[in-house]
């Protein structure tokens, strides 16, 4: 087996590399977008109307029309989505290395992190460590509205965002 020799390049007395705000942005600029009360009003009614999906995670990525394809979000490192849970229901556990604010927009309920109870209603924000098992439930008799706002896009394109359903 052949091993391979790492190169040594000269760096004495040169200035630390940093990037520049062009190459940090590769999109170049990203125009303002807004999200108006109708679109998401309307997705909450379409995904409202959809059959439980297998891990009860009805929802919605809004994403700028800038994205990479590959790390879709709102901006380089942030994703926002909604998410909709009809009364009764209740997702899937997960776990990501992912960081995540969520924001109930409507509703109320419940997020189970490692075993305990985060108790939520309409405007209330709150977030858990990243890596530890979750699940969000509908346990009131209307209609619950989150949106979760993710460092996801970061992650991706570093490729280091693990996930486990």
């Amino acid at each position: 087996m052949s091993e391979t020799t790492a190169l040594a390049v000269d760096q004495s007395g040169a200035p630390q590399s940093s990037p520049s705000p062009e190459s940090a942005n590769p999109a170049k600029e990203w125009p303002p977008v807004l999200i108006t009360r109708e679109t998401i009003n309307s997705e909450i009614e379409r995904l409202a109307d959809l059959t439980r999906p297998d891990n009860g995670r009805r929802q919605v990525q809004f994403i700028h029309p800038s994205a990479n394809p590959d790390t879709p979000g709102l901006n380089p490192g942030i994703r926002l989505t909604m998410e909709v849970l009809l009364p009764g229901e209740e997702t899937t556990r997960i776990r990501h290395n992912s960081t995540q604010v969520n924001f109930c927009i409507r509703g109320r309920g419940a997020t189970i992190v490692a075993g305990k109870q985060i108790r939520f209603k309409q405007y209330d924000v709150w977030n858990h460590p990243s890596f530890i098992p979750y699940r969000h439930v509908n346990d009131s008799d209307e209609l619950h509205v989150r949106f979760t706002y993710s460092n996801a896009p970061l992650l991706e394109m570093l490729k280091v965002h693990l996930v486990e359903e």
